[in-house]
């Protein structure tokens, strides 16, 4: 069986690094799969990634890549092993069910890893790969894996608040952040890294990032967005509504959404964050007007801020013919 969900260790000094991580996850990154979480670098009660930002919990031990929704694990996305090593641990049978609150934890209470698989590669090097779709592992224990090898695919089974695999790296026990591997470093974004040149490139560090950005013809919530349900587009005689999804908002953000046709903001919305959000959904829109909204291009417009300074801004077009 797998270890539970969490080694136990704060960030291990690593002068002589003998490991090379390439992706865990066959996907592109920023186009079908995002980082959410990275290590949490602060032993107290804060929270800091190891580029100086809040992108982690308090706690959290490794990195998290996600897919956009849960409907993108019927694809099968491949796990796969990021260093060569051999299965020492794993698990699988145990449900796909997203964590929304205390209670949902309850039934995994020691399995919070869900299905996954631990992969040991020498001089105490382990890897850890989480919350994988049940009934895809891929490989059984006493297996020689290559780097590159399909362990199972991605799910979100255990303790998983999104569809996604947890990457967790430890040497002789102690969590190893892989993004800066050494204890005492200050944050930056360039310090020692276990990735390899192509791995690091494309995981390179998003101050926030944006899932979804559309027009639809309803007010949306957020479990619509996160379960992938099938979006209606506006017709002349429906609601328009522009809506934006992000993830990794810190507070203080001032985030806004505009649905605009020939550069007119028929309908607008904002909002300042009172705290971090993991992720975050906004919408404005409005109702058909009498006759029907006129043929043309319509732009959701999306904007972020921080500090004063823009961080995200993207639009989106739909035409209404």
């Amino acid at each position: 069986m797998l270890t539970r969900v969490l080694f136990v260790g704060l960030l291990v000094s690593t002068p002589a690094l003998a490991l090379e991580l390439s992706q865990p996850i066959d996907c592109t990154p920023g186009t079908d799969c995002f980082i959410q979480q990275y290590v949490d670098r602060d032993e107290g009660p804060g929270v800091q990634d190891y580029a100086c930002g809040a992108e982690t919990y308090d706690g959290h031990k490794g990195t998290d890549i996600r897919l956009r929704t849960t409907a993108d694990v019927e694809k099968g996305v491949a796990v796969k092993a990021s260093a060569e090593g051999t299965v020492i641990g794993l698990r699988d049978g145990v449900d796909d069910h997203l964590v929304r609150s205390a209670a949902d934890r309850v039934p995994i209470k020691d399995r919070e890893c869900g299905n996954g698989v631990l992969l040991e590669h020498g001089e105490g090097w382990k890897t850890q790969y989480c919350h994988m779709r049940k009934g895809s592992v891929a490989v059984q224990k006493g297996d020689q894996v290559t780097a590159g090898a399909k362990l199972g695919e991605v799910g979100y089974s255990g303790d998983a608040a999104f569809a996604h695999v947890h990457l967790q790296v430890t040497k002789d026990d102690k969590v190893v952040d892989p993004f800066l591997a050494e204890e005492k470093a200050s944050c930056t974004k360039d310090g020692l890294t276990l990735w390899s040149k192509e791995a690091k490139a494309a995981l390179s560090y998003k101050e926030g990032t944006v899932l979804a950005l559309g027009l639809a013809d309803h007010g949306l919530d957020l479990a619509e967005l996160e379960t992938g349900a099938a979006m209606k587009t506006p017709t002349a005689q429906t609601p328009i509504v522009a809506y934006v999804w992000a993830i990794n908002l810190q507070k203080g953000d001032i985030i806004q959404i505009a649905l605009i046709k020939d550069g007119e903001v028929l309908q607008n919305n904002s909002d300042t964050l009172d705290r971090a959000k993991a992720q975050y959904m906004l919408f404005a829109g409005k109702k058909a007007p009498q006759g029907g909204w006129p043929k043309g291009s319509y732009k959701a417009s999306a904007k972020v801020s921080r500090s004063g300074a823009t961080v995200i801004e993207e639009d989106k077009t739909f035409e209404l013919n």
